[in-house]
């Protein structure tokens, strides 16, 4: 009798945006993924609906920085800890399929699925082929709490066996886990759970979860000399002391989930670092030192966050790690060493523009520091930046385009190239992205009220196809008059402000000077070891090069291939305005790679 186990599934964005118009029903699009006849899916067939086309993988920012979803891990550790003899396998379409897991281990007890927006289809198209096996499958993560109602659309309403599909809302806690395992033995799953408890210590070091071989970050191969041995040598791990979110941002689909399904939790400081020393059990190295700490704010804990910062340090722990906060964190200098001497080496900070109307616009916090410092946002932001760097800590910064005060001259002077300019000058990274509504926000539900979305209205396939685009990597709302309501002009802004940062040059010299900056701000382990301090500067000079990434990430995105258009071609093929078209012809044909079927002159003819 094969051996009792469970799949914990990451699934693939995929592009399938070639798909928009040609759907009819979930099976069509579950047929344009696997390239069959969706109508061909049947209790004897069904193995082969999950071979989707490799072709068609969207590798996402996640992937591509080889950050590890924690999402799965730590369900998969709950399930773990209630079936401590079932196998629990991890698995993300690409290093394991589920389809080859299922043809070498059997049929499992039952399927979990982490659904973001974005990989919403992929779950779709997946649960379709599962439930004619007659395999449960639970669906989990934020799309699901923010849209429940696309579980039955989608999914319960073209399946032989909707009993078998069930839903957690809000988070994946032991006492939901606990419940589902149970039905599932009684054959009594029910349609929802819902879970209260974000985050809870102990869901680690399981020795019965299978963990997947690690990712890569392939794409820093291309930075001289050093770049095979950064690829070599690093890995990022997540880790999460603390999880929830208090406030209800319009942007965030997080703002239309309960407070209490969201609310903010910490783990023990005691459970982190303990977590922290298991993976480093067998000695530190750069695959197991350097650490992704999830929060979207790092600075919502408070004094929590500075007992955590404490016990590292007094721990000495050999680590560096990466981190989100508000920009204000220049202004606590105390919390600044802290973090510091506790190995924090990067800081992501969401800045979303340079123009103070449009801080206004998007309700930004930092728009009364501003306006107190007397100077402009530029000004500011730069002051705030040199107070973090000079502890050692380098920066990326988010930028949203596509704003009502953005501006497009030409293809050369416009907002996108004053964030690039501005991102080099002060040796930051960036994350630029055009402005997007995330299904379940307030933004999204006031872009379908006022029909200004550009790809398909809730509850049509066209809707289902376009989540692959909640990925950050285009908008799904019509832009402002003053940018012409161009995607293609919003597209264009986002990827030169990449461009320009994460050229190699330009990283090299962000990466030059944050290395220095770094030796002489080390670490608690830095200050005591002339080798860890040597590590420090060497990390503080590898993440800017990480960062750099984004611009990889754009060009595999924007690049059409010979399987399916790139975003930048098929927002020149829908553009309406005739002078941007005429604009943008030869700078698309850049992005249609050669070889192709059909060659550039014919496709932007």
């Amino acid at each position: 009798m094969p051996e009792a186990y469970f799949i914990v599934y990451n699934p693939m964005t995929v592009n399938v945006m070639d798909a928009l118009g040609t759907c009819d029903t979930p099976l069509d699009l579950l047929g344009f993924l696997t390239r069959r006849d969706g109508r061909d899916l049947s209790e004897s067939t069904w193995l082969d609906f999950l071979d989707f086309d490799p072709a068609l993988d969207k590798r996402g920012m996640v992937e591509t920085f080889a950050i590890e979803s924690y999402a799965i891990s730590y369900i998969a550790h709950q399930i773990a800890a209630h079936r401590p003899h079932a196998k629990v396998l991890l698995v993300d379409g690409v290093r394991r399929t589920v389809q080859e897991t299922i043809r070498a281990h059997g049929k499992p007890e039952a399927v979990f699925i982490s659904a973001m927006s974005s990989n919403f289809p992929t779950t779709v198209c997946t649960t379709l082929a599962l439930n004619h096996g007659k395999i449960p499958v639970i669906i989990g993560g934020i799309h699901v709490s923010t849209s429940p109602g696309d579980s039955d659309l989608f999914i319960r309403n073209h399946v032989p066996y909707p009993e078998l599909v069930s839903e957690v809302r809000g988070s994946g806690d032991s006492d939901v886990i606990g419940r589902v395992l149970r039905d599932l033995g009684n054959k009594s799953l029910k349609r929802v759970y819902t879970g209260l408890t974000v985050i809870e210590d102990g869901k680690w070091g399981a020795s019965n979860v299978e963990e997947m071989p690690p990712l890569q970050l392939s794409f820093l191969k291309r930075i001289p000399l050093i770049g095979n041995l950064v690829v070599q040598a690093i890995r990022i791990q997540p880790i999460a002391p603390f999880l929830g979110c208090p406030h209800s941002c319009s942007f965030c689909s997080i703002s239309t989930v309960p407070k209490a399904l969201r609310r903010f939790t910490m783990r023990s400081p005691e459970d982190v670092v303990a977590e922290l020393e298991h993976l480093q059990k067998d000695g530190v190295t750069l695959k197991n030192r350097l650490f992704f700490f999830l929060p979207d704010n790092i600075l919502l804990a408070g004094k929590k966050l500075e007992e955590l910062l404490d016990l590292i340090i007094e721990k000495r722990l050999k680590i560096n790690y990466i981190a989100q906060a508000s920009v204000d964190v220049a202004d606590d200098e105390r919390l600044l060493k802290k973090l510091r001497l506790s190995g924090c080496s990067h800081l992501f900070i969401g800045f979303e523009s340079l123009n103070l109307k449009d801080l206004k616009h998007v309700g930004k916090k930092s728009v009364k520091a501003i306006e107190k410092s007397g100077g402009s946002a530029p000004d500011y932001y730069a002051s705030q930046i040199r107070k973090i760097q000079r502890h050692g800590m380098a920066i990326h910064g988010s930028f949203i385009l596509g704003l009502p005060n953005d501006r497009f001259n030409n293809l050369s002077d416009n907002t996108g190239h004053d964030y690039g300019r501005f991102c080099t000058s002060n040796h930051i990274g960036i994350q630029a992205t055009p402005l997007s509504d995330l299904p379940g926000s307030q933004d999204f539900i006031t872009t379908h009220n006022e029909g200004t979305w550009l790809f398909g209205e809730q509850g049509t396939m066209d809707y289902l196809i376009s989540l692959v685009t909640c990925d950050l990597s285009e908008g799904n709302r019509i832009p402002p008059a003053n940018l012409s309501q161009s995607p293609l002009v919003v597209l264009h802004m986002a990827y030169e402000a990449i461009n320009r940062v994460g050229w190699t040059v330009n990283a090299l010299k962000s990466a030059s000077f944050m290395g220095v900056k770094g030796f002489f701000a080390p670490t608690i382990s830095g200050r005591h070891s002339f080798k860890e301090r040597i590590i420090d500067a060497f990390v503080a000079f590898a993440v800017p090069l990480i960062v750099s990434q984004y611009r990889d990430h754009a060009i595999k995105v924007l690049s059409s291939t010979e399987d399916a258009r790139g975003s930048m071609e098929r927002l020149w093929e829908m553009e309406t305005d005739p002078d941007i078209k005429s604009m943008f012809k030869r700078y698309v044909e850049a992005f249609i790679a050669s070889g192709k079927h059909r060659s550039a002159k014919d496709r932007v003819g």
